[in-house]
């Protein structure tokens, strides 16, 4: 079951989610600020389903030892049920970690421990990052650029009229190209837009996640037609006939 910490109508809900009974999960919980955020606890990540229907947070903050099978099978499971942002906390610091928690349809990653006031930070930037979509939406909610469908409200993705299975990132990353297509976007403000601002000197997050859109979009991905490098600038979406 989940024990309520703090409520409140104005504040942020957060569900936090010690998936490992680890002693510096439960002081990352406490460290969070109570004037900005309202915490849920849960008990056992098995019912996290039934609290995301209960509670509607709006954001799940996960924290774990180590993002191990378990931890990544969580996140994934919970991508397939809600679209909510998805925070996962680990004392690892391991690129190969905090890549497979991308993978995984996880929206950040925050190495432990960290300062209070460096989470809240980080939790802001997400929920900020993650409420964005909404605004596009009023330029309407299909997006084409030759054979690529983007339904924004349905965060879905068509290629050649057949779904297109994206991660959250990787969805954020071709929707940001898409907006500006035809023209060049810098690494900076796409790590900023997809990723947030404290990710801007992060580009090998940025060219493995090309690499990943790359494989799931063009024909050929190792001679890409609709995603351009822009040499020493980013990357350009480039649409061609569908």
């Amino acid at each position: 079951m989940y024990v309520e910490i703090v409520q409140g109508a104005d504040l942020s809900k957060i569900l936090y989610i010690n998936s490992d009974g680890a002693s510096a999960g439960s002081r990352l919980a406490d460290s969070l600020d109570r004037d900005e955020f309202a915490v849920e606890v849960l008990a056992r990540r098995s019912e996290a389903t039934k609290a995301l229907d209960q509670l509607e947070p709006d954001l799940v903050l996960v924290a774990c030892a180590a993002p191990d099978g378990g931890t990544l099978r969580f996140c994934a499971g919970l991508r397939t049920v809600s679209s909510v942002p998805v925070v996962v906390c680990s004392p690892s610091a391991r690129e190969a970690d905090i890549v497979r928690v991308f993978e995984a349809g996880a929206d950040d990653y925050l190495v432990t421990p960290m300062r209070s006031v460096e989470l809240t930070a980080r939790l802001r930037a997400v929920l900020r990052r993650t409420a964005e979509s909404p605004k596009k939406q009023q330029q309407g909610d299909l997006l084409v650029a030759g054979p690529i469908e983007i339904r924004l409200k349905e965060r879905k993705v068509l290629r050649h009229g057949s779904p297109v299975d994206l991660s959250p990132i990787e969805f954020r990353l071709l929707t940001t190209l898409v907006h500006d297509i035809g023209r060049a976007v810098s690494h900076s403000k796409l790590m900023a837009h997809v990723w947030g601002p404290e990710y801007v000197d992060c580009r090998h997050y940025l060219r493995l996640y090309i690499k990943y859109l790359r494989t799931k979009i063009e024909d050929d991905p190792r001679n890409p037609k609709l995603i351009l490098s822009e040499w020493g600038v980013g990357y350009r979406f480039e649409p061609v006939a569908a």
